[in-house]
């Protein structure tokens, strides 16, 4: 006889019960993580974030699918060979992910350094740094708001649209003052389109694209940033090691002469 399992399944939230109230949806990052889902709210999807992936995850060969091939290869008593094409190609692909792998752990620690949260007094080196991805082939279809009618029902789905323009604006009016909130709003930009035109579309390719050539330039500003202050900081330790050296040396051949004139003093007198 068959016997149904009991499967608990986690209740909705009260905001998002038929009758809920005003507020259809979580209000802060408490209430989300509390639940036992994915809350399908207005503010982000799952498969947004997924889809700004830079590379897609592969599961490997399972045990008996393993067993399989190499018990097949040895009964048919053949060698796999591969050619050079194949060996350069494996190559640099082992190459690219090395260098992915090194990038994403330059982003995770990108948030402890200081100047990366460093406000500036000024506005030419965020309008530097946006000239550079604004100028670049992937930033195209980003440099100017969404047209509502070539994207029906974008407005209703993305509540928070931005564009390259529109930061432009926020830069020199002194709403973004750092890398980071820079990096932040590029990072919406990417976010909303991979939201509306879903992950397997050319223009989320090409949003990976175009984000993976913003985080390196994001990545040398700053690179280039933290240099100049460490180098503008040893100078200054340099400058102040001379100058209390110069008075140490002066205080020191102050004694002698001090000295001397008691000297000179004392056999005056006598």
């Amino acid at each position: 006889q068959l016997v149904e399992p009991a499967i608990a399944i986690p209740l909705l939230p009260t905001p998002y019960q038929p009758g809920g109230g005003a507020i259809n949806y979580l209000e802060d990052v408490q209430q989300i993580l509390g639940t036992d889902f994915s809350p399908p709210d207005r503010y982000f999807t799952v498969s947004a974030l997924l889809g700004r992936l830079r590379i897609p995850l592969k599961l490997p060969a399972t045990t008996s699918a393993a067993a399989a091939a190499s018990a097949a290869a040895a009964s048919s008593g053949t060698t796999v060979t591969k050619s050079k094409k194949e060996e350069l190609e494996a190559e640099k692909k082992a190459k690219q992910l090395r260098l992915s792998f090194e990038k994403q752990q330059a982003l995770l620690t990108l948030d402890q350094n200081e100047i990366y949260h460093q406000e500036h007094i000024e506005t030419t080196t965020l309008l530097a740094l946006w000239k550079r991805i604004s100028s670049h082939r992937t930033s195209a279809v980003f440099r100017k708001p969404v047209n509502p009618l070539e994207a029906p029902g974008y407005q209703e789905r993305i509540l928070f649209p931005i564009d390259l323009s529109l930061i432009r604006k926020m830069i020199v009016c002194r709403m973004i003052k750092s890398y980071a909130g820079f990096h932040r709003c590029v990072g919406l930009i990417c976010h909303n389109c991979v939201k509306f035109n879903g992950r397997e579309s050319d223009y989320s390719a090409l949003t990976r694209d175009f984000e993976d050539n913003v985080d390196e330039k994001v990545l040398e500003a700053v690179r280039n940033a933290s240099a100049a202050a460490a180098a503008k900081a040893a100078e200054s330790n340099k400058a102040v090691a001379a100058a209390t050296g110069g008075a140490g040396g002066a205080a020191a051949a102050a004694p002698p002469v001090a000295g001397a004139a008691a000297a000179a003093g004392t056999n005056g007198a006598a």
